[in-house]
């Protein structure tokens, strides 16, 4: 990156310089993923720069979930892919790019607050709608073998709170082909159901269901421990309205 830092300048003031021309040409390179993986990152970040449309935030977020996480600041992928979840945007297979790196992690030094792999992917998904995620979770929680990644996944479909993720996590927390460790995790999140008082019952009477997920999405467009607050109150508002 240092030894190309001048040469890719030149290729962001030339391509800036004529996006008639850049743009069309991005594009076509960037559906190519046998380019190299920092190009496809990179290049990414200068399509959106010149065209920040809805049909090529999607072409980015398909090449970038290619890029090497080696070559990129964790903090830099982190917020470039939850600005295209705060648009909706279907951050899917951009933020299971990060399940590769068990330790993969972003300090928010504003907050003095240090996002594990975990936080990272429940920030990166859960301002989208939930039906881009939730089923692609369940499936990939099904074959995933990393602990920590598995950790991440069961955390998401528990913040996910419907009928088919609770299923997948008491399935999970029921094979004894998984880590013990791992299950063990997945049943303490089951069981922290038992935990809601009447006073949140009480609490949950005053919004829908729906109003609560929404307050959820709109919550996780800011990056701060207030913002994860907020999101564990209302999800056990959630909670107590589903029981």
């Amino acid at each position: 990156m240092q030894a190309k830092s001048n040469i890719l300048d030149q290729f962001w003031t030339q391509a800036k310089s004529d996006p008639a021309v850049s743009v069309p040409a991005l594009r076509q390179e960037l559906a190519d993923f046998s380019n190299p993986p920092f190009f496809l990152y990179d290049s990414s970040m200068l399509l959106l720069a010149m065209s920040d449309t809805a049909a090529d935030r999607k072409i980015a977020l398909a090449a970038i979930a290619h890029c090497d996480l080696r070559d990129v600041q964790s903090s830099d992928y982190f917020y470039q892919v939850h600005r295209l979840a705060t648009l909706n945007e279907d951050t899917t297979a951009a933020a299971f790019h990060v399940l590769e790196d068990p330790k993969y992690q972003v300090f928010i030094p504003q907050h003095v607050l240090t996002l594990g792999q975990n936080y990272v992917l429940v920030y990166l998904l859960l301002p989208t709608d939930q039906h881009y995620w939730e089923q692609p979770a369940i499936d990939r929680l099904n074959i995933e073998h990393g602990e920590t990644a598995q950790r991440s996944l069961l955390l998401l479909l528990w913040y996910a709170q419907t009928r088919a993720a609770d299923q997948a996590i008491a399935t999970f927390a029921q094979d004894l082909s998984k880590p013990a460790a791992t299950r063990g995790y997945a049943q303490e999140l089951l069981h922290h159901k038992e935990k809601i008082g009447a006073s949140m019952r009480t609490r949950a009477l005053l919004s829908s269901e729906e109003s609560l997920r929404q307050k959820r999405r709109e919550r996780l467009k800011a990056v701060s421990d207030e913002a994860l607050i907020d999101l564990d109150d209302y999800t056990e508002l959630l909670i107590a309205k589903r029981k």
